[in-house]
């Protein structure tokens, strides 16, 4: 079993890699007048050590980042302390802009936040990265982070109504062969998919590398300055499904 001190030591050797490669998108920094706070929510199991280039990334390019040390284990718990965050970083910037970039379940609790804690008028851009939206068959059966399993309560609950509600701008960016296409019903910017380090589509490796790929960061970037280098959809609620989220590298 690979465990989880392990898969975070290579994909900090990863992330460490990827800091020589990053590009240097300076001329892409948000406008000194439009400031902007990240705060990212990593995924299950990797704690916020990888996660740091990432945040040096957008901090170079003019963006205030911060990593919450969040392991993913407790769904519901976890949105309470993105809620403390969010009022932390209101009060200390009140005239910035407030972003949730959430890898994974990050995606996930971030969500939670918004929709079922009435988050989403505090934050201004919300930007999923791999998150199963509709839930992972993975989580079944877990001893922790059981709930993001399809239809269980906690995921029928998320996906009931509105998945975007407010005027927070969403954003999905994603590997392209991600385990889930990470798509929401209501307007959403669906990024267009990224080509992975790993290309052996069923070992999952894509989506445990996102947080660490300097493109995703470039995606990011992007997104954080109101840009949608994809596609705007805006779906009916009710028409997305659990099954219908899986494997969109095999459609």
């Amino acid at each position: 079993m690979f465990s989880r001190f392990r898969r975070a030591a290579v994909i900090a050797g990863f992330a460490a890699a990827s800091v020589a490669t990053a590009p240097n998108a300076l001329a892409e920094a948000p406008p000194a007048s439009d400031e902007v706070v990240a705060i990212l929510l990593p995924g299950q199991y990797m704690g916020a050590l990888p996660y740091q280039p990432f945040a040096g990334y957008l901090e170079q390019n003019g963006v205030h980042a911060k990593v919450l040390d969040l392991p993913g284990f407790d769904l519901t718990e976890e949105p309470e302390t993105i809620a403390s965050e969010v009022e932390r970083a209101r009060a200390e910037h009140p005239e910035a802009q407030i972003a949730l970039v959430g890898h994974s379940i990050g995606g996930i609790t971030s969500r939670w936040y918004l929709k079922e804690l009435g988050g989403h008028p505090n934050v201004d851009t919300y930007i999923a990265i791999g998150s199963p939206q509709y839930g992972s068959p993975g989580g079944c059966g877990a001893p922790v982070g059981a709930d993001v399993c399809p239809g269980t309560e906690y995921m029928n609950t998320l996906n009931a109504g509105d998945d975007t509600p407010g005027d927070t701008a969403y954003y999905n960016i994603r590997s392209e062969r991600e385990w889930a296409d990470g798509n929401l019903d209501g307007g959403q910017c669906r990024v267009t998919p990224i080509r992975g380090f790993q290309p052996t589509p069923d070992l999952g490796l894509e989506h445990t590398f996102e947080g660490v790929d300097p493109r995703v960061w470039e995606a990011t970037l992007t997104a954080l300055g109101g840009e949608c280098d994809g596609e705007f959809v805006d779906v009916p609620d009710g028409e997305l499904t659990a099954d219908g989220s899986l494997f969109p590298y095999r459609r």
